[in-house]
């Protein structure tokens, strides 16, 4: 039964917790510019900003698999996670310097790449914590380092892809 709640709700959090984490660490960098509001600026202009984030990222984790095609597609969960986070974050940013003139969707071609390096960074994830996880379960005689394996990769390897569509984001306000 504890099993089942981490793994259904504990993990998803934690992920979430490590996107929104991720994303305020690398903020402004994340939209290409150097200079912009601090983070803590964006953030208490009302105190329920970081809750919203983090409550929509994880609440996002339960929606995206019964989307029909989305579920079945389980590499895209945590790039979609972080571009609908990085989404809000912009909106935040652009209202904060004054900018009306903004568009939330960067180009077809940016959602090629993200997909693209979507799939490929889940099939390394998926061939490093099967050759690892099972080496680290025969070396400590135990059971599940592939899954650990697996989710700390899968959640390192999708950073750049957050990180391109910031960047695609960004390119809008620094012209």
């Amino acid at each position: 039964m504890l099993q089942y709640i981490w793994d259904k709700i504990g993990t998803p959090l934690l992920r979430t917790f490590l996107i929104v984490l991720f994303i305020l660490l690398v903020y402004p960098l994340n939209f290409g510019i150097e200079e912009a509001p601090k983070i803590n600026a964006l953030l208490n202009v009302d105190k329920m900003r970081i809750d919203y984030l983090i409550d929509i990222i994880f609440v996002l984790t339960f929606l995206f698999p019964l989307i029909p095609v989305i579920g079945k597609w389980d590499e895209l969960i945590i790039p979609l996670q972080g571009i609908i986070a990085s989404m809000i974050l912009f909106s935040w940013l652009c209202k904060a310097i004054s900018i009306n003139d903004y568009s939330l969707f960067p180009g077809f071609s940016i959602y090629i790449v993200i997909i693209i390096i979507s799939i490929i960074a889940h099939w390394i994830a998926d061939y490093l914590s099967h050759y690892i996880g099972d080496y680290l379960d025969k070396t400590f005689d135990r059971e599940g380092f592939g899954t650990l394996i697996f989710q700390c990769v899968i959640l390192i390897m999708q950073c750049p892809v957050i990180f391109i569509f910031g960047i695609a984001l960004g390119n809008q306000i620094s012209n």
